[in-house]
Protein backbone atom coordinates (compact mmCIF):
# COMPACT_ATOMS: atom_id res chain seq x y z
CA UNK A 1 0.00 0.00 0.00
CA UNK A 2 1.11 3.55 -0.57
CA UNK A 3 2.62 5.64 2.22
CA UNK A 4 1.43 9.16 2.98
CA UNK A 5 3.75 11.94 1.89
CA UNK A 6 5.05 14.25 4.60
CA UNK A 7 4.32 17.94 4.68
CA UNK A 8 2.97 20.76 6.85
CA UNK A 9 -0.75 20.54 7.55
CA UNK A 10 -3.03 22.31 9.97
CA UNK A 11 -3.14 20.54 13.33
CA UNK A 12 -4.88 20.82 16.71
CA UNK A 13 -4.68 18.93 20.00
CA UNK A 14 -7.88 17.74 21.68
CA UNK A 15 -8.65 17.46 25.40
CA UNK A 16 -7.28 13.92 25.54
CA UNK A 17 -3.97 15.01 24.03
CA UNK A 18 -4.56 13.47 20.60
CA UNK A 19 -3.23 15.54 17.69
CA UNK A 20 -5.69 16.06 14.83
CA UNK A 21 -4.12 16.87 11.44
CA UNK A 22 -6.38 18.27 8.72
CA UNK A 23 -6.13 16.62 5.30
CA UNK A 24 -7.98 19.46 3.59
CA UNK A 25 -10.96 19.11 1.24
CA UNK A 26 -11.57 15.78 -0.47
CA UNK A 27 -14.22 17.20 -2.81
CA UNK A 28 -13.09 20.58 -4.11
CA UNK A 29 -14.62 22.66 -6.89
CA UNK A 30 -16.81 19.70 -7.82
CA UNK A 31 -13.85 17.32 -8.24
CA UNK A 32 -12.91 14.28 -6.16
CA UNK A 33 -9.16 14.07 -6.52
CA UNK A 34 -8.83 10.27 -6.77
CA UNK A 35 -11.30 7.39 -6.89
CA UNK A 36 -10.56 3.66 -6.91
CA UNK A 37 -12.77 0.96 -8.42
CA UNK A 38 -12.30 -2.81 -8.47
CA UNK A 39 -13.58 -4.71 -11.47
CA UNK A 40 -12.74 -8.18 -10.11
CA UNK A 41 -11.79 -9.86 -6.85
CA UNK A 42 -9.68 -12.48 -8.65
CA UNK A 43 -5.89 -12.20 -8.71
CA UNK A 44 -2.95 -14.04 -10.23
CA UNK A 45 -0.99 -13.69 -6.97
CA UNK A 46 -1.61 -14.92 -3.43
CA UNK A 47 0.24 -12.28 -1.42
CA UNK A 48 0.54 -12.84 2.29
CA UNK A 49 -1.18 -9.99 4.17
CA UNK A 50 -2.84 -8.78 0.97
CA UNK A 51 -4.19 -5.27 1.44
CA UNK A 52 -7.33 -6.16 -0.54
CA UNK A 53 -7.84 -9.43 1.37
CA UNK A 54 -7.27 -11.74 -1.64
CA UNK A 55 -8.28 -14.60 -1.76
CA UNK A 56 -11.08 -13.49 0.56
CA UNK A 57 -11.78 -10.15 -1.13
CA UNK A 58 -15.55 -9.75 -1.50
CA UNK A 59 -17.05 -9.26 -4.97
CA UNK A 60 -16.89 -5.57 -5.94
CA UNK A 61 -20.42 -5.66 -7.40
CA UNK A 62 -23.79 -7.29 -6.80
CA UNK A 63 -24.16 -8.00 -10.54
CA UNK A 64 -22.14 -6.93 -13.56
CA UNK A 65 -19.26 -4.79 -12.22
CA UNK A 66 -19.03 -2.59 -15.32
CA UNK A 67 -22.76 -1.85 -15.41
CA UNK A 68 -22.77 -0.97 -11.73
CA UNK A 69 -19.71 1.27 -12.01
CA UNK A 70 -21.09 3.07 -15.04
CA UNK A 71 -24.35 3.73 -13.18
CA UNK A 72 -22.52 5.05 -10.12
CA UNK A 73 -20.27 7.33 -12.16
CA UNK A 74 -23.27 8.61 -14.10
CA UNK A 75 -24.92 9.59 -10.82
CA UNK A 76 -21.83 11.57 -9.82
CA UNK A 77 -21.76 13.31 -13.19
CA UNK A 78 -25.47 14.11 -12.89
CA UNK A 79 -24.69 15.81 -9.58
CA UNK A 80 -22.01 17.90 -11.27
CA UNK A 81 -19.19 15.95 -9.63
CA UNK A 82 -16.14 14.85 -11.58
CA UNK A 83 -13.03 12.81 -10.75
CA UNK A 84 -9.42 13.83 -11.17
CA UNK A 85 -8.04 10.29 -11.54
CA UNK A 86 -9.98 7.03 -11.74
CA UNK A 87 -7.94 3.91 -10.90
CA UNK A 88 -9.07 0.48 -12.14
CA UNK A 89 -7.94 -2.23 -9.74
CA UNK A 90 -8.74 -5.79 -8.75
CA UNK A 91 -7.78 -8.30 -7.60
CA UNK A 92 -5.77 -8.14 -10.77
CA UNK A 93 -7.53 -6.18 -13.52
CA UNK A 94 -5.60 -7.87 -16.36
CA UNK A 95 -6.76 -11.34 -15.31
CA UNK A 96 -9.72 -10.97 -17.70
CA UNK A 97 -8.86 -9.11 -20.91
CA UNK A 98 -12.45 -8.83 -22.12
CA UNK A 99 -13.66 -7.45 -18.79
CA UNK A 100 -10.85 -4.90 -18.58
CA UNK A 101 -11.40 -3.79 -22.16
CA UNK A 102 -15.12 -3.35 -21.60
CA UNK A 103 -14.50 -1.47 -18.35
CA UNK A 104 -11.95 0.89 -19.92
CA UNK A 105 -14.19 1.64 -22.87
CA UNK A 106 -17.44 2.16 -20.98
CA UNK A 107 -15.97 4.08 -18.04
CA UNK A 108 -14.18 6.41 -20.45
CA UNK A 109 -17.46 7.00 -22.26
CA UNK A 110 -19.07 8.30 -19.06
CA UNK A 111 -16.73 11.31 -19.41
CA UNK A 112 -16.54 11.96 -15.68
CA UNK A 113 -12.77 11.75 -15.16
CA UNK A 114 -9.67 13.47 -16.46
CA UNK A 115 -7.54 10.34 -16.25
CA UNK A 116 -8.08 6.57 -16.23
CA UNK A 117 -5.31 4.51 -14.67
CA UNK A 118 -4.94 0.73 -14.60
CA UNK A 119 -2.99 -0.60 -11.60
CA UNK A 120 -1.56 -4.08 -12.16
CA UNK A 121 1.06 -6.52 -10.91
CA UNK A 122 2.35 -6.56 -14.50
CA UNK A 123 2.56 -10.34 -14.79
CA UNK A 124 -0.24 -10.97 -17.30
CA UNK A 125 0.40 -8.55 -20.17
CA UNK A 126 -1.87 -10.57 -22.46
CA UNK A 127 -4.76 -9.24 -20.40
CA UNK A 128 -4.15 -5.63 -21.43
CA UNK A 129 -5.57 -5.31 -24.94
CA UNK A 130 -4.73 -2.57 -27.45
CA UNK A 131 -8.40 -1.54 -27.22
CA UNK A 132 -8.10 -1.02 -23.46
CA UNK A 133 -4.84 0.88 -23.90
CA UNK A 134 -6.58 3.26 -26.29
CA UNK A 135 -8.95 4.38 -23.53
CA UNK A 136 -6.58 4.74 -20.56
CA UNK A 137 -3.99 7.36 -19.70
CA UNK A 138 -1.71 5.63 -17.22
CA UNK A 139 -0.54 2.08 -16.58
CA UNK A 140 1.01 1.48 -13.16
CA UNK A 141 2.85 -1.69 -12.20
CA UNK A 142 3.37 -2.71 -8.59
CA UNK A 143 6.96 -3.96 -8.77
CA UNK A 144 7.61 -6.81 -6.34
CA UNK A 145 11.33 -6.91 -7.05
CA UNK A 146 11.02 -7.85 -10.72
CA UNK A 147 13.84 -8.19 -13.21
CA UNK A 148 14.74 -4.94 -14.91
CA UNK A 149 14.15 -6.66 -18.26
CA UNK A 150 10.44 -7.11 -17.51
CA UNK A 151 9.93 -3.42 -16.79
CA UNK A 152 12.02 -2.43 -19.82
CA UNK A 153 9.91 -4.65 -22.08
CA UNK A 154 6.69 -3.17 -20.67
CA UNK A 155 7.99 0.33 -21.31
CA UNK A 156 9.02 -0.54 -24.87
CA UNK A 157 5.75 -2.29 -25.74
CA UNK A 158 3.53 0.49 -24.43
CA UNK A 159 5.72 3.02 -26.22
CA UNK A 160 5.11 1.16 -29.48
CA UNK A 161 1.38 0.43 -29.25
CA UNK A 162 0.10 3.23 -27.00
CA UNK A 163 2.62 6.10 -26.75
CA UNK A 164 0.00 8.33 -25.11
CA UNK A 165 -0.10 6.05 -22.03
CA UNK A 166 2.14 7.02 -19.13
CA UNK A 167 4.02 3.98 -17.81
CA UNK A 168 4.68 4.06 -14.05
CA UNK A 169 6.57 1.23 -12.31
CA UNK A 170 6.11 1.57 -8.54
CA UNK A 171 8.40 -0.37 -6.24
CA UNK A 172 6.64 -1.98 -3.29
CA UNK A 173 9.58 -4.05 -2.04
CA UNK A 174 9.89 -1.88 1.06
CA UNK A 175 6.74 -3.34 2.58
CA UNK A 176 3.13 -2.24 2.92
CA UNK A 177 0.69 -1.39 5.66
CA UNK A 178 -0.77 -4.20 7.72
CA UNK A 179 -4.50 -4.52 7.07
CA UNK A 180 -5.52 -7.22 9.51
CA UNK A 181 -8.17 -6.43 12.07
CA UNK A 182 -6.94 -5.03 15.38
CA UNK A 183 -8.48 -4.19 18.75
CA UNK A 184 -10.42 -0.93 18.55
CA UNK A 185 -8.60 2.20 19.66
CA UNK A 186 -10.32 4.75 21.92
CA UNK A 187 -12.79 7.11 20.26
CA UNK A 188 -10.48 10.14 20.51
CA UNK A 189 -7.67 8.19 18.81
CA UNK A 190 -10.02 6.96 16.07
CA UNK A 191 -11.18 10.53 15.47
CA UNK A 192 -7.59 11.76 15.21
CA UNK A 193 -6.79 8.96 12.75
CA UNK A 194 -9.86 9.86 10.69
CA UNK A 195 -9.08 13.59 10.66
CA UNK A 196 -5.57 13.00 9.31
CA UNK A 197 -6.34 9.96 7.16
CA UNK A 198 -4.28 9.92 3.96
CA UNK A 199 -6.49 7.17 2.54
CA UNK A 200 -9.61 9.36 2.69
CA UNK A 201 -7.93 11.78 0.31
CA UNK A 202 -6.42 9.24 -2.09
CA UNK A 203 -8.56 6.07 -1.86
CA UNK A 204 -12.19 7.13 -2.17
CA UNK A 205 -13.83 3.99 -3.54
CA UNK A 206 -16.93 2.92 -5.44
CA UNK A 207 -18.06 -0.67 -4.89
CA UNK A 208 -21.40 -2.45 -4.84
CA UNK A 209 -23.26 0.70 -5.85
CA UNK A 210 -21.91 2.82 -3.01
CA UNK A 211 -19.34 5.54 -2.45
CA UNK A 212 -16.91 4.84 0.39
CA UNK A 213 -14.51 7.14 2.22
CA UNK A 214 -11.65 4.67 1.64
CA UNK A 215 -10.96 1.28 0.05
CA UNK A 216 -10.62 -0.63 3.32
CA UNK A 217 -14.29 -0.22 4.30
CA UNK A 218 -15.85 -2.05 1.31
CA UNK A 219 -13.15 -4.72 1.38
CA UNK A 220 -14.32 -5.52 4.91
CA UNK A 221 -17.96 -5.57 3.73
CA UNK A 222 -18.90 -2.58 5.91
CA UNK A 223 -21.50 -1.50 3.38
CA UNK A 224 -23.52 0.31 6.04
CA UNK A 225 -20.76 2.94 6.06
CA UNK A 226 -21.08 3.80 2.36
CA UNK A 227 -23.26 6.28 0.49
CA UNK A 228 -25.63 4.56 -1.98
CA UNK A 229 -25.35 6.12 -5.44
CA UNK A 230 -28.91 6.33 -6.75
CA UNK A 231 -31.08 8.52 -8.95
CA UNK A 232 -31.86 10.52 -5.79
CA UNK A 233 -28.25 11.17 -4.75
CA UNK A 234 -27.34 14.87 -4.63
CA UNK A 235 -24.05 16.74 -4.65
CA UNK A 236 -24.80 17.75 -1.06
CA UNK A 237 -25.10 14.07 -0.11
CA UNK A 238 -21.69 13.32 -1.59
CA UNK A 239 -20.04 16.32 0.06
CA UNK A 240 -21.61 15.51 3.42
CA UNK A 241 -20.46 11.90 3.21
CA UNK A 242 -16.86 12.67 2.22
CA UNK A 243 -16.54 15.56 4.68
CA UNK A 244 -18.51 14.16 7.61
CA UNK A 245 -16.94 15.44 10.84
CA UNK A 246 -17.29 12.21 12.86
CA UNK A 247 -15.05 9.21 12.36
CA UNK A 248 -16.66 6.14 10.83
CA UNK A 249 -16.96 2.97 12.94
CA UNK A 250 -14.28 1.25 10.81
CA UNK A 251 -11.75 3.93 11.74
CA UNK A 252 -11.41 2.49 15.25
CA UNK A 253 -9.79 -0.69 13.86
CA UNK A 254 -7.89 0.87 10.95
CA UNK A 255 -4.43 -0.66 11.15
CA UNK A 256 -2.95 1.41 8.29
CA UNK A 257 -3.49 4.59 10.33
CA UNK A 258 -2.25 3.13 13.60
CA UNK A 259 1.38 3.53 12.62
CA UNK A 260 2.14 -0.17 12.98
CA UNK A 261 5.25 -1.73 11.42
CA UNK A 262 4.84 -2.57 7.75
CA UNK A 263 4.67 -6.18 6.57
CA UNK A 264 6.71 -7.72 3.71
CA UNK A 265 5.11 -7.02 0.35
CA UNK A 266 4.25 -9.62 -2.25
CA UNK A 267 5.24 -12.75 -0.34
CA UNK A 268 3.89 -15.86 -2.12
CA UNK A 269 3.29 -19.43 -0.95
CA UNK A 270 5.21 -20.74 -3.97
CA UNK A 271 7.33 -19.68 -6.95
CA UNK A 272 4.48 -18.08 -8.92
CA UNK A 273 6.14 -14.68 -9.32
CA UNK A 274 9.26 -16.08 -11.09
CA UNK A 275 7.06 -18.37 -13.22
CA UNK A 276 4.65 -15.60 -14.24
CA UNK A 277 7.53 -13.21 -14.79
CA UNK A 278 9.22 -15.57 -17.26
CA UNK A 279 5.97 -15.98 -19.20
CA UNK A 280 5.38 -12.23 -19.23
CA UNK A 281 8.87 -11.57 -20.58
CA UNK A 282 8.35 -14.06 -23.42
CA UNK A 283 4.92 -12.62 -24.27
CA UNK A 284 6.13 -9.03 -24.25
CA UNK A 285 9.21 -9.82 -26.37
CA UNK A 286 6.99 -11.49 -28.98
CA UNK A 287 4.47 -8.65 -28.86
CA UNK A 288 7.24 -6.11 -29.40
CA UNK A 289 8.53 -8.05 -32.42
CA UNK A 290 5.02 -8.13 -33.90
CA UNK A 291 4.40 -4.44 -33.24
CA UNK A 292 7.79 -3.50 -34.70
CA UNK A 293 7.19 -5.60 -37.82
CA UNK A 294 3.78 -4.01 -38.30
CA UNK A 295 5.31 -0.55 -37.99
CA UNK A 296 8.09 -1.39 -40.47
CA UNK A 297 5.59 -2.85 -42.97
CA UNK A 298 3.37 0.21 -42.80
CA UNK A 299 6.32 2.52 -43.46
CA UNK A 300 7.48 0.71 -46.62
Amino acid sequence: MAVAASGKRAARRDESGEVHVSIGPILKDGIIREVEVSITARCTLACRDCGFLVPHQPPPAHGDPVDELVFGLEQLRRCGIHIGSLALLGGEPTIDAALLTRAAERLADVDVTKRIEVVSNGLTPQGLSPEALERINRFTISDYGYEVRLLDLWREWIGLVAPHVEFVPRSVTGGWDAWEEAPAVPRAKAQAMYDGCWYRKHCVTIERGQLFACSRIPKLLRDGEGLPLTHDTTAADVESHLHRPEALPSCATCTPMMGLPTVPAGQQPDDRIPRLQRRAIVWLANAIDQASAKTNNSST
